[in-house]
């Protein structure tokens, strides 16, 4: 069966359509919009004359003031009305304006005393105003902290304009169509080898070529084995793709400034969890190394277990005492004591294990598993029970209550048994064990296993004809013995009728309703050919004007019905 691996028409469109829309955006987006910038450069800047950093003093908490994402410094003092904090927003405001604007003609600085401070004008309007205490936060007098301020703009405008400039807008256009197209190709590359891949796992009809261990097995033929490679194949293809999405993606936003700060918080976002995991990872390599071993020795033991009782079950090793029908029950049995054990010993090293949420988690699962178990428990242990008794084995033929039939499985918490309706059954261990289980197999194997059918007959008929038919008909059945021959009982003697009770030995169990059947019929025959009413359940014993209960065909040719006799004598 060939899958079909295209996209769908309208999909594609719409991929090539949000390609080029954010292009579009890319090349002709201003380098402003509040984005305008490189990288961050965090901490003070050094304006002249300022000391070398081992000399600087640690400055005052204030509010920073940046161009672009360079913090140029911090203002400390009110001006005004206005707090520090907000002197620093409105500077921030007036910063971005004024070097985010492509459109904006040449910027001419001026520098100016004023009876706040320095102020620093821009085309004639109010840029900021230089503090004595901003000065001092940063070892320098207002003069100089203002001449400082200036050439940082100036540098700042110059590089957005840089970038803002045809020839530079154009080649990040070129380089990011260059970097799409390497993205496209490497998509086309994954995707050709994920179809060649898949169209190398087929299903291998029965009779067909089977060449290899793999495609030799059923599991292959079946199909079985294309849904998981399919599976493998899909998740290992989205995985490449999303890992040149994570390396193309934060190259292109890199190249523009309106989106370079979006690159580095991209590549944080794939990498934090990462590191996160490397850094567990490493801290607790010794406990992981430690479970490693110890579900490895679990794992080999498991193993070596199985094998062993596996020997025993295919009467490969004997063990004197221990039958060969016990050894799969104990096989899951102690399989499953292995891993609680790992479990158990495992525990203390998986980490948070001492931690107190884990503790709780512990605590509140444990309390789960005790009140809810209760039951679970019983029937394990009565499972338990009645493997090593030996009451029945898989195949027997038994009756648990009102269930007859073979037994199919014997599980640590049920018993499954199907029907001679071919009905299947699941009883809980803990009601077999507190049931009569009758087993006809063990006896059947032995041929001792009695079958037994009651019928009635009337007083006329001497008993000793009726014991003759009785045994004729249990003899014409194939599946029952003649060794040792059928016998009757007479268990009852009733108002109308005598209850003879036919017994009969069979190894056949597995057969009761079918030998029930062919009996039931033959002693219809047999009484039948030889005349004889059959009195159940119960029948009057009146002739007068009644015909005889026997079929048509064994009457005689001249029989007649009687008649009804009347009598008139006082």
């Amino acid at each position: 069966m060939r899958q079909s691996l295209k996209i769908p028409a309208g999909d594609r469109k719409f991929a090539l359509l949000l390609l080029l829309a954010f292009f579009v955006f890319l090349v002709f987006s201003p380098a402003g919009l509040g984005l305008a910038g490189g990288p961050a450069q965090v901490g003070t800047p050094t304006p002249p004359g300022t000391p070398q950093p081992d000399e600087l003093p640690t400055p005052l908490p204030g509010a920073p003031v940046m161009v672009g994402d360079q913090v140029i410094g911090y203002v400390y003092d009110r001006v005004g009305s206005l707090s520090a904090s907000e002197r620093a927003a409105i500077l921030n405001a007036r910063l971005a304006n004024l070097v985010s604007n492509p459109f904006a003609p040449q910027v001419e600085f001026e520098v100016v005393e004023s009876e706040f401070g320095t102020d620093i004008l821009a085309n004639g309007e109010l840029l900021m105003t230089v503090t004595d205490q901003d000065a001092e936060s940063m070892n320098t007098d207002r003069q100089g902290y203002a001449a400082f301020v200036v050439e940082v703009i100036a540098a700042e405008i110059e590089r957005v304009n840089a970038l803002n400039a045809p020839i530079a807008r154009l080649q990040r256009g070129l380089q990011t169509l260059v970097f799409i197209l390497i993205a496209v190709v490497l998509f086309y590359i994954v995707n050709y080898i994920y179809r060649r891949l898949a169209k190398r796992v087929e299903i291998v009809p029965e009779g067909g070529r089977q060449k290899g261990f793999i495609r030799s097995t059923k599991y292959y033929r079946t199909g079985a084995w294309k849904r998981v490679a399919i599976t493998a194949l899909s998740l290992t293809r989205y995985a490449l793709d999303l890992v040149i999405l994570i390396v193309i993606l934060p190259v292109i936003l890199k190249l523009f400034p309106a989106t370079a700060h979006l690159a580095a918080r991209l590549i944080e976002l794939f990498l934090a969890p990462l590191y996160s995991l490397w850094n567990f990872l490493a801290e607790n390599r010794t406990d992981f190394v430690t479970i490693g071993i110890i579900a490895l020795v679990v794992y080999l033991l498991i193993r070596f277990e199985q094998w062993f009782f596996n020997e025993i079950a295919q009467g490969g090793i004997k063990i004197r005492g221990f039958e060969r029908e016990w050894a799969r029950f104990t096989s899951r049995l102690v399989t499953f004591l292995l891993i609680v054990l790992g479990v158990v010993v495992a525990f203390p090293y998986i980490p948070g294990s001492d931690s107190d949420a884990f503790r709780g988690i512990t605590i509140f699962l444990g309390a789960l598993v005790t009140i809810s178990s209760a039951s679970a428990v019983t029937n394990i242990v009565s499972g338990i029970i009645q493997t090593y008794t030996g009451s029945f084995r898989n195949g027997d033929v038994i009756r648990i209550g009102e269930v007859t039939g073979i037994v199919v499985e014997k599980r640590l918490l049920t018993t499954r048994v199907r029907t001679f309706k071919n009905e299947d059954v699941s009883i809980p261990n803990s009601s077999v064990l507190n049931s009569n289980v009758t087993n006809y197999s063990n006896l059947g194997k032995q041929g001792k296993l009695v079958l037994y059918t009651t019928i009635t007959i009337g007083y006329d008929v001497p008993w000793v004809k009726v014991h003759e038919l009785l045994v004729a008909a249990a003899q014409a059945v194939p599946d029952i013995q003649s060794d040792p021959a059928p016998f009757v009982l007479q268990t009852s003697l009733n108002d109308y009728h005598i209850s003879y009770q036919l017994n009969c030995y069979t190894r056949k169990p597995d057969k009761m309703p079918r030998i029930y059947s062919d009996l039931h019929a033959n002693i219809q025959d047999q009484f039948n050919q030889a005349g004889v009413e059959i009195m159940s359940p119960a029948f009057a014993a009146l002739r007068d004007g009644n015909t005889v209960t026997i079929p048509a065909g064994n009457l005689p040719e001249d029989y007649q019905a009687p008649g009804f006799r009347v009598d008139s004598n006082p």
